[in-house]
């Protein structure tokens, strides 16, 4: 059932996401990553550290593959993490470079 969900009937109001988890750790700190798709296959992902007192939220934007979700979440940790600035607006939202 790996796409087949996206073809389930719902209500107009409702609304089906499937939601993947994900463990990323760097120097020592761990955070969870948490993937959404809606049936459309917009998807967006949102990280939190595991082990914190404080609650902070990282997140995507709404974006057409989960690929892109998640390195946007990623370079999200390690921007805050490493305590770097952003050097150019929007660089969380530019296609990923292979």
């Amino acid at each position: 059932m790996h796409d087949d969900w996206k073809s389930i009937s719902l209500e107009p109001q409702a609304e089906l996401l499937q939601r993947s988890m994900f463990t990323y750790r760097i120097e020592g700190n761990e955070y969870t990553i948490e993937l959404f798709e809606r049936q459309s296959g917009e998807c967006y992902a949102i990280g939190m550290p595991s082990d914190r007192d404080q609650i902070i939220v990282y997140g995507s934007a709404m974006v057409t593959e989960p690929k892109i979700a998640l390195q946007q979440t990623i370079n999200k940790i390690n921007r805050d993490h490493f305590q770097t600035e952003i050097t150019q607006i929007g660089e969380d939202v530019r296609p990923i470079q292979e």
